[in-house]
């Protein structure tokens, strides 16, 4: 079969794979996206790993930063989805069991507060996408074909239908529909077939990682008056438990999607206590115990809570390394295929956004030519998937045990005191990840050195006077940054 010229194969109709889709339309490639999955607009029903491997199915709620805004206004539809977007200013901390109001907030950036993330909800974006996509006339979406494999030819074979399983690591049978484009892009996820292709055509080295922690998806629903239950609407609340969590993301229609974090399987804990396993809650009198002993001030607000907690899924947590990320300039990997992570950064759409948009720079700053623009990118953002996947990791802990402590607080303080005194030189480490496009190895880097200068400070200030503190502060920070 040979290639058919300027057609790109987009594998993965989700979040990554509608925007690449689109991206390399509107440069006048052909595209067509394949989906395994049946059209969910039909409101076909995912079961078992299904669920949870689906690109569309995993979670209700995402948040909307920068990187990910900086994609969509690229492809001009910042401002339709900022219609149906809720602003998030700052973290509302529930410390308290008693009550259900927050205790704390705390701003996203104390130096400039009309920097916010938004909630969006995951399925409401994805089809306004596939909505636009549908429109392009040089775009074709196909669901329901299952990537079978990719052949040493560079020809792609599809299954067409849901009844049709992948092929096995030896069995290369054909497939029902096969292409050979110009550019294979696999965009399908943590479950990716593409990369399982590329483990078959090159010495490629790939690591997937479950974490002991899961989560569960419920429902605040909107108060008896119609509006929102929690106050503060304009927040991510957070019920930090230590070990684990319980977030809540609001809604357009005054509902809260709340997630609890917590290990799958029953762990020790402290004073010869365990905390319960989210797999390990079996009865409505379990969900019961547990939600009255870890979360009592929210139960008033979640009316059918043991329900949804029996009938939601329960769900992994898993991080994805691959090396590297691209067969030349004939296959690559972005989004969750090339580095899945834990979600507790809200990077996850945002760095799939934007190695979309930083593919459609390299092919900018290459001309067009794919054959340098390809290998570029793999190459030159890997490092920034590696780093995100990391920093999402820790920042599990920062929210589940540190958003509680005085001494956290006054820390993040201290860095928006900082930020404000030093702009262009010192910026938080939160503030480098969500309101900038610093690549997230950068950001490492620059943090460690920040962080440096802080502990420098810290024992110079011991037996200094203020003034000298603050000159040498400012001498290290001008130095170092």
């Amino acid at each position: 079969m040979g290639e058919v010229k300027g057609v790109v194969v987009v594998v993965g109709c989700g979040l990554a794979g509608c925007m690449t889709a689109m991206l390399l339309a509107r440069r006048g490639y052909t595209v067509e996206i394949f989906e395994r999955n049946p059209d969910w607009r039909t409101k076909f029903k995912l079961e078992g790993d299904d669920l949870h491997r689906s690109n569309i199915k995993r979670s209700i709620n995402l948040a909307l930063s920068h990187r990910g805004r900086c994609a969509l206004g690229r492809i001009g539809l910042e401002a339709e989805v900022l219609k149906f977007a809720v602003p998030m200013r700052g973290r509302a901390i529930h410390t308290s069991k008693n009550v259900l109001d927050p205790l704390g907030f705390q701003p996203y950036d104390a130096y400039d507060r009309k920097n916010c993330i938004y909630s969006v909800g995951r399925e409401r974006l994805n089809n306004l996408l596939l909505e636009k996509l549908e429109e392009m006339p040089n775009v074709t979406v196909r669901f329901s074909h299952g990537l079978m494999h990719v052949d040493g030819e560079g020809v792609a074979h599809f299954c067409n239908g849901t009844g049709e399983s992948l092929n096995t690591y030896n069995d290369y049978a054909k497939g029902t529909y096969q292409i050979k484009p110009r550019l294979i892009i696999g965009a399908d996820g943590a479950y990716s077939t593409v990369r399982e292709a590329m483990l078959r055509l090159q010495s490629t080295n790939f690591s997937r990682r479950y974490i002991s922690h899961g989560y569960k998806e419920l429902t605040i629903p909107a108060d008896s008056s119609g509006g929102y239950a929690l106050k503060n609407h304009e927040a991510l609340h957070i019920w930090p438990r230590g070990s684990f969590m319980m977030i809540a993301l609001p809604n357009p229609d005054k509902s809260f999607t709340a997630t609890i974090f917590a290990p799958l399987h029953t762990e020790p804990a402290e004073n010869n206590t365990s905390n319960i396993g989210l797999m390990d809650i079996k009865t409505r009198d379990d969900v019961k115990e547990y939600m009255s002993t870890h979360f009592p001030d929210a139960l008033g607000a979640m009316p059918s809570y043991q329900e949804e907690f029996l009938e939601n899924p329960t769900s992994p947590l898993v991080m994805v390394e691959v090396t590297p990320w691209n067969i030349k300039d004939k296959m690559v990997l972005l989004g969750d295929a090339a580095h899945a992570m834990v979600p507790f950064y809200g990077q996850g759409m945002n760095s799939a956004f934007e190695d979309c948009l930083y593919l459609d720079e390299c092919i900018d700053k290459f001309k067009g030519d794919l054959s340098l623009a390809v290998p570029h990118f793999a190459e030159s953002r890997a490092p920034a998937g590696r780093a995100i996947a990391q920093l999402s990791l820790g920042n599990y802990l920062e929210m589940r045990h540190h958003t509680g402590s005085s001494l956290f607080l006054l820390q993040k303080k201290l860095e928006g005191a900082l930020n404000w005194a030093f702009p262009d030189y010192w910026i938080p480490l939160y503030k480098m990840v969500t309101f900038t496009r610093i690549p997230f190895d950068k950001v490492i880097k620059r943090e460690d050195t920040q962080a440096n200068i802080l502990r420098r400070s810290f024992w110079l200030g011991a037996g200094a006077s203020a003034g000298i503190v603050v000159w040498a502060l400012n001498k290290l920070i001008r130095s170092s940054l």
